[in-house]
Protein backbone atom coordinates (compact mmCIF):
# COMPACT_ATOMS: atom_id res chain seq x y z
CA UNK A 1 0.00 0.00 0.00
CA UNK A 2 3.31 2.59 1.21
CA UNK A 3 4.17 1.51 -2.08
CA UNK A 4 1.55 2.26 -4.14
CA UNK A 5 1.25 5.68 -2.74
CA UNK A 6 5.11 6.67 -3.32
CA UNK A 7 4.66 5.76 -6.96
CA UNK A 8 1.15 7.82 -7.07
CA UNK A 9 2.92 10.91 -5.28
CA UNK A 10 6.18 10.75 -7.99
CA UNK A 11 8.60 9.56 -5.83
CA UNK A 12 11.34 6.62 -5.28
CA UNK A 13 13.10 5.22 -2.57
CA UNK A 14 15.85 2.48 -2.02
CA UNK A 15 13.55 -0.80 -0.22
CA UNK A 16 17.58 -2.25 -0.09
CA UNK A 17 21.04 -2.14 -1.80
CA UNK A 18 20.18 -2.11 -5.79
CA UNK A 19 16.53 -2.60 -4.98
CA UNK A 20 14.45 0.90 -6.38
CA UNK A 21 10.77 2.05 -7.04
CA UNK A 22 10.64 4.74 -9.44
CA UNK A 23 8.74 7.94 -9.93
CA UNK A 24 5.91 8.23 -12.96
CA UNK A 25 8.17 11.05 -14.34
CA UNK A 26 11.42 10.62 -16.73
CA UNK A 27 13.53 13.67 -15.40
CA UNK A 28 12.85 12.56 -11.86
CA UNK A 29 13.82 9.20 -12.93
CA UNK A 30 17.08 9.98 -14.58
CA UNK A 31 18.04 13.04 -11.56
CA UNK A 32 17.23 9.92 -8.99
CA UNK A 33 19.79 8.13 -11.01
CA UNK A 34 22.53 10.55 -11.32
CA UNK A 35 22.27 11.02 -7.29
CA UNK A 36 22.66 7.01 -7.00
CA UNK A 37 25.69 7.18 -9.23
CA UNK A 38 27.47 9.88 -7.24
CA UNK A 39 27.07 8.07 -4.01
CA UNK A 40 28.37 4.87 -5.27
CA UNK A 41 24.99 2.98 -5.52
CA UNK A 42 25.87 1.65 -8.83
CA UNK A 43 23.12 -0.94 -9.05
CA UNK A 44 20.84 1.26 -8.23
CA UNK A 45 21.96 3.81 -10.92
CA UNK A 46 21.63 1.53 -13.86
CA UNK A 47 17.93 0.47 -12.38
CA UNK A 48 16.96 4.52 -12.49
CA UNK A 49 18.48 5.07 -16.25
CA UNK A 50 17.29 1.58 -17.58
CA UNK A 51 13.92 2.54 -16.62
CA UNK A 52 14.03 5.93 -18.54
CA UNK A 53 15.28 4.41 -21.80
CA UNK A 54 12.62 1.60 -21.87
CA UNK A 55 9.92 3.64 -20.50
CA UNK A 56 10.57 6.67 -21.70
CA UNK A 57 12.24 6.19 -25.21
CA UNK A 58 11.21 9.66 -26.65
CA UNK A 59 11.72 11.89 -23.85
CA UNK A 60 15.07 14.12 -23.59
CA UNK A 61 16.21 11.85 -20.25
CA UNK A 62 16.56 8.92 -22.58
CA UNK A 63 19.61 9.73 -24.58
CA UNK A 64 21.12 11.00 -21.51
CA UNK A 65 20.22 7.83 -19.40
CA UNK A 66 22.53 5.99 -22.07
CA UNK A 67 25.21 8.37 -20.82
CA UNK A 68 24.47 7.68 -17.26
CA UNK A 69 24.64 3.50 -17.54
CA UNK A 70 28.20 4.16 -19.41
CA UNK A 71 29.40 6.54 -16.88
CA UNK A 72 28.27 3.75 -13.94
CA UNK A 73 29.98 1.35 -16.07
CA UNK A 74 33.23 3.58 -16.12
CA UNK A 75 33.08 4.78 -12.06
CA UNK A 76 33.10 1.07 -11.66
CA UNK A 77 36.12 0.67 -13.85
CA UNK A 78 34.43 -1.49 -16.15
CA UNK A 79 36.15 0.12 -18.87
CA UNK A 80 35.39 -1.91 -21.83
CA UNK A 81 31.22 -1.89 -21.04
CA UNK A 82 31.84 2.06 -20.63
CA UNK A 83 33.33 2.70 -24.31
CA UNK A 84 30.97 0.45 -25.63
CA UNK A 85 28.41 2.76 -23.93
CA UNK A 86 29.52 5.48 -24.90
CA UNK A 87 30.26 4.54 -28.72
CA UNK A 88 26.73 2.98 -29.24
CA UNK A 89 25.60 6.74 -27.89
CA UNK A 90 27.43 8.60 -30.24
CA UNK A 91 26.08 6.16 -33.45
CA UNK A 92 22.59 6.97 -31.95
CA UNK A 93 23.52 10.65 -31.20
CA UNK A 94 26.20 11.93 -33.11
CA UNK A 95 25.09 15.63 -32.79
CA UNK A 96 23.98 15.55 -29.44
CA UNK A 97 25.17 18.11 -26.92
CA UNK A 98 27.22 16.08 -24.63
CA UNK A 99 28.25 14.03 -28.02
CA UNK A 100 32.17 15.87 -27.14
CA UNK A 101 31.96 14.60 -23.48
CA UNK A 102 30.90 10.55 -24.69
CA UNK A 103 34.22 10.58 -27.39
CA UNK A 104 36.44 12.21 -24.36
CA UNK A 105 35.59 10.16 -22.04
CA UNK A 106 36.19 6.88 -24.51
CA UNK A 107 39.52 8.06 -24.35
CA UNK A 108 39.49 8.60 -20.75
CA UNK A 109 38.29 5.07 -20.62
CA UNK A 110 41.31 4.02 -22.59
CA UNK A 111 43.65 6.28 -20.78
CA UNK A 112 42.29 4.21 -17.22
CA UNK A 113 43.10 1.04 -18.63
CA UNK A 114 46.23 1.40 -19.23
CA UNK A 115 48.28 -1.01 -16.77
CA UNK A 116 49.70 1.04 -13.54
CA UNK A 117 53.07 -0.02 -11.81
CA UNK A 118 53.26 -2.37 -8.83
CA UNK A 119 55.50 -3.15 -6.37
CA UNK A 120 55.46 -7.02 -7.03
CA UNK A 121 55.29 -6.60 -11.25
CA UNK A 122 57.06 -5.68 -13.33
CA UNK A 123 57.25 -1.58 -14.22
CA UNK A 124 54.53 -0.76 -17.03
CA UNK A 125 57.62 0.66 -19.27
CA UNK A 126 58.71 -3.77 -19.55
CA UNK A 127 54.88 -4.37 -20.18
CA UNK A 128 53.11 -5.07 -23.43
CA UNK A 129 51.97 -1.55 -25.03
CA UNK A 130 49.28 -2.35 -26.81
CA UNK A 131 46.86 -0.52 -24.26
CA UNK A 132 48.70 2.15 -24.50
CA UNK A 133 48.74 2.56 -28.17
CA UNK A 134 45.20 2.46 -28.06
CA UNK A 135 45.07 5.37 -25.76
CA UNK A 136 47.24 7.33 -27.88
CA UNK A 137 44.82 6.77 -31.30
CA UNK A 138 41.87 7.81 -28.68
CA UNK A 139 43.18 10.57 -26.80
CA UNK A 140 44.60 11.88 -30.82
CA UNK A 141 41.17 11.31 -32.38
CA UNK A 142 38.84 13.32 -29.80
CA UNK A 143 41.61 16.51 -29.98
CA UNK A 144 41.63 16.27 -33.89
CA UNK A 145 37.40 15.94 -34.02
CA UNK A 146 36.74 18.08 -31.06
CA UNK A 147 39.50 20.81 -31.26
CA UNK A 148 37.36 23.32 -29.29
CA UNK A 149 36.11 21.40 -26.57
CA UNK A 150 36.01 21.92 -23.23
CA UNK A 151 37.78 19.18 -22.36
CA UNK A 152 40.45 19.48 -24.94
CA UNK A 153 43.04 20.64 -23.00
CA UNK A 154 42.61 18.12 -20.15
CA UNK A 155 43.22 15.43 -23.46
CA UNK A 156 46.16 16.87 -24.62
CA UNK A 157 47.07 16.95 -21.03
CA UNK A 158 46.67 12.92 -20.99
CA UNK A 159 47.86 12.51 -24.67
CA UNK A 160 51.18 14.29 -23.87
CA UNK A 161 51.65 11.70 -20.53
CA UNK A 162 50.69 8.41 -23.24
CA UNK A 163 53.23 10.01 -25.55
CA UNK A 164 55.79 10.18 -22.50
CA UNK A 165 54.58 6.39 -21.66
CA UNK A 166 55.22 5.01 -25.30
CA UNK A 167 58.95 6.79 -25.28
CA UNK A 168 59.73 5.29 -21.99
CA UNK A 169 59.02 1.72 -23.49
CA UNK A 170 61.34 2.82 -26.69
CA UNK A 171 63.77 3.74 -24.20
CA UNK A 172 63.45 0.82 -22.32
CA UNK A 173 63.86 -1.75 -25.41
CA UNK A 174 66.78 0.57 -26.57
CA UNK A 175 68.90 -0.20 -23.39
CA UNK A 176 67.87 -4.00 -23.61
CA UNK A 177 69.94 -3.52 -26.50
CA UNK A 178 73.03 -1.50 -25.27
CA UNK A 179 73.47 -4.09 -22.57
CA UNK A 180 73.99 -6.57 -24.59
CA UNK A 181 76.18 -4.04 -26.98
CA UNK A 182 73.73 -4.26 -29.98
CA UNK A 183 74.51 -0.88 -30.92
CA UNK A 184 73.09 -0.97 -34.36
CA UNK A 185 69.80 -2.17 -32.74
CA UNK A 186 69.68 0.53 -30.28
CA UNK A 187 70.72 3.13 -31.92
CA UNK A 188 67.84 2.40 -34.36
CA UNK A 189 65.58 2.35 -31.20
CA UNK A 190 67.20 5.73 -30.28
CA UNK A 191 66.18 7.05 -33.52
CA UNK A 192 62.40 6.04 -33.42
CA UNK A 193 62.00 7.65 -29.97
CA UNK A 194 63.86 10.91 -31.47
CA UNK A 195 61.38 10.47 -34.21
CA UNK A 196 58.38 9.78 -33.00
CA UNK A 197 57.76 11.23 -29.76
CA UNK A 198 59.77 14.62 -29.73
CA UNK A 199 59.74 16.36 -26.62
CA UNK A 200 59.25 13.37 -24.39
CA UNK A 201 61.55 14.44 -21.73
CA UNK A 202 64.03 11.49 -23.08
CA UNK A 203 65.44 13.24 -25.84
CA UNK A 204 68.99 14.54 -24.12
CA UNK A 205 68.84 10.54 -22.81
CA UNK A 206 68.51 9.40 -26.39
CA UNK A 207 71.09 11.58 -27.98
CA UNK A 208 73.92 11.38 -25.48
CA UNK A 209 73.10 6.80 -25.89
CA UNK A 210 72.74 7.21 -29.80
CA UNK A 211 75.98 9.19 -29.53
CA UNK A 212 77.52 6.66 -27.57
CA UNK A 213 75.91 4.03 -30.35
CA UNK A 214 77.43 4.96 -33.00
CA UNK A 215 80.72 5.33 -31.34
CA UNK A 216 80.73 1.74 -30.76
CA UNK A 217 79.94 1.25 -34.14
CA UNK A 218 82.95 3.95 -35.34
CA UNK A 219 80.39 6.10 -37.02
CA UNK A 220 82.37 9.21 -35.73
CA UNK A 221 80.40 11.89 -37.62
CA UNK A 222 77.01 10.70 -36.38
CA UNK A 223 77.95 10.35 -33.06
CA UNK A 224 79.22 13.82 -33.38
CA UNK A 225 75.96 14.89 -34.84
CA UNK A 226 73.74 13.19 -32.18
CA UNK A 227 76.06 14.95 -29.32
CA UNK A 228 76.11 18.63 -31.09
CA UNK A 229 72.54 18.66 -31.17
CA UNK A 230 72.45 17.46 -27.95
CA UNK A 231 73.82 20.78 -26.79
CA UNK A 232 72.20 22.79 -29.12
CA UNK A 233 68.67 22.13 -29.18
CA UNK A 234 68.80 20.53 -24.88
CA UNK A 235 71.70 23.10 -23.36
CA UNK A 236 69.24 22.83 -19.78
CA UNK A 237 69.63 19.09 -19.72
CA UNK A 238 71.43 17.29 -17.54
CA UNK A 239 73.24 14.88 -20.15
CA UNK A 240 74.72 18.31 -22.03
CA UNK A 241 78.10 17.84 -19.58
CA UNK A 242 78.60 14.55 -20.42
CA UNK A 243 78.02 15.33 -24.37
CA UNK A 244 80.59 18.22 -24.02
CA UNK A 245 83.36 16.20 -22.78
CA UNK A 246 82.71 13.04 -25.73
CA UNK A 247 82.91 15.78 -28.29
CA UNK A 248 85.81 16.90 -27.57
CA UNK A 249 87.59 13.45 -27.65
CA UNK A 250 86.21 12.68 -30.85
Amino acid sequence: MMLALLALTGCAHMDSPGEVTYSLDAKENYDLGQEALKSGRHLEAIKYFEHVRFKFPYSAQAALADLGIADTNFDREKYVEAIEGYRTFLKMHPSHGQADYAAFRIALAHYKDIPSDFILFPPSTQKDQSAVREARISMDDFIRQYPGSSYAAEAKGLAADIRRRLAAHVLYVADFYLHRKRWQAAAGRLNKLLNDFPGSGFDGEALLKLARSYLALDQKDQARSALQRLITEFPQDPARGEAERLLSGT
